[in-house]
C-alpha cells in the first residue's frame, strides 16, 4: 500500500468517529482541543495488535507536524490529555482500529505507522474535526515520529507500563539506579492503555521497589513517557529494609529493623513502618527480579 487517498467512505467513518472524540474533549474542558492535544490522544490509542498492522505500532506513537511555510509545530500550551479518564481512549482506540481495518482491506497489504499518519492527515483536511490552534488548511505534512532504537536503558522519570494478567498494564516511575539496582516508584490501578492518568497519578503507593532492566530491555515493560515531576511523590534516595538482627555485633538494626539508603546511610524504623513495608510478616523483599514484580504487582490486583 502506498500513501494513496483514503476511500471516500474510509475518510468519512473515520472523520465522524475522530471528530466526536474532539468534541468530546471540549465538552470536558470548555475548548476545542489543539492539534498536539489531538494527536497526543491518538498516539495513546493506536491499534497496536490490530491485524491490519504490521506489527511495528507502538504508544505512544509521536507525530511530527510541518505547517505552511515550512514551520515546524510545536504544541502552544500545557496538554490537558493528563487529566482525561480510559474512556475517550476506548473511544479514539475503536475509530483507529475501524480505519486500519478498512485500509488493511482496501489495499491488501498491512498498514505502516506512516501510513496510518497519512490518513489522519486526511480525516484533519475534512474539516469536521475542530481544533484550537491551527487551521487544517495550513499543515503541509504530518508524519509519525517513530524512534530508530528504542530506549532500552530506563532513566529517573520514565513512565514503564508494565502489562497485566487480563489485560491492561500496570504503571510504574524510574526512580533511580544505583548500587541497590532500578527503583520504581508505583501506582496503584490498571490503565487499558498503558496511561498514567490523572486518577492513577494520584495513587502513588508509598514505598518504592527495586528490580532490574531485562524486562524493559527485551520490550516488554514499555517507556511510555517522561515526566521528572513524579519524583517528588517518592523518596530522592529509596530505602531497602532490613529486619531485626540481620548482623549481630556488626550493625544494629534496631529491634523493629532497619533502613538503608544507597550512600549506606542507616536509620532504624519503629513497629508501625516496620509493618506497613511487610518486615514483621515476612512479605518484603530487597529486590524483585523483573517478571516476578510483574507477578507480584498481577496478584496484588487480584486481591485488591
Amino acid at each position: 500500500m502506498t500513501d494513496a487517498a483514503l476511500s471516500t467512505d474510509a475518510r468519512d467513518q473515520a472523520a465522524s468517529g475522530l471528530g466526536e472524540v474532539a468534541a468530546e474533549f471540549g465538552a470536558i474542558f470548555g475548548g476545542a482541543p489543539t492539534l498536539a492535544e489531538f494527536l497526543e490522544i491518538l498516539g495513546w490509542a493506536i491499534p497496536e495488535n490490530s491485524a491490519g498492522t504490521d506489527g511495528t505500532f507502538r504508544a505512544p506513537l509521536k507525530f511530527k507536524v510541518t505547517l505552511k511555510g515550512n514551520k515546524r509545530y510545536r504544541n502552544p500550551a500545557e496538554s490537558r490529555v493528563h487529566d482525561l479518564d480510559d474512556d475517550l481512549f476506548v473511544k479514539s482506540n475503536a475509530y483507529l482500529g475501524d480505519l486500519v481495518e478498512r485500509m488493511r482491506s482496501e489495499s491488501g497489504s498491512p498498514v505502516t505507522p506512516q501510513q496510518l499518519s497519512s490518513a489522519i492527515l486526511e480525516v484533519l483536511r475534512t474539516g469536521r474535526v475542530t481544533l484550537s490552534d491551527v487551521e487544517v488548511g495550513d499543515i503541509r505534512s504530518l508524519l509519525a515520529d517513530v524512534p530508530k532504537k528504542r530506549v532500552a536503558k530506563p532513566k529517573p522519570g520514565d513512565i514503564l507500563a508494565i502489562p497485566a494478567r487480563g489485560g491492561g498494564y500496570h504503571l510504574a516511575v524510574t526512580l533511580a539506579q544505583n548500587r541497590f539496582g532500578t527503583a520504581l516508584g508505583l501506582f496503584d490501578g490498571k490503565s487499558a492503555q498503558g496511561r498514567l492518568d490523572a486518577t492513577i497519578r494520584r495513587a502513588s503507593r508509598r514505598f518504592p521497589v527495586y528490580t532490574e532492566d531485562s524486562s524493559v530491555k527485551d520490550g516488554t515493560w514499555k517507556v511510555v513517557g517522561h515526566d521528572e515531576d513524579l519524583l517528588a511523590l517518592f523518596p530522592a534516595d529509596p530505602e531497602i529494609y532490613h529486619k531485626p538482627g540481620a548482623w549481630p555485633g556488626i550493625v544494629d538494626t534496631g529491634e523493629f529493623g532497619a533502613a538503608e539508603t544507597s550512600d549506606g546511610t542507616m536509620r532504624l524504623i519503629d513497629a508501625g513502618e516496620a509493618r506497613d513495608v511487610g518486615l514483621q510478616d515476612g512479605t518484603y523483599r530487597q529486590a524483585y527480579p523483573s517478571a516476578y514484580l510483574q507477578d507480584v504487582l498481577d496478584e496484588r490486583d487480584d486481591n485488591s
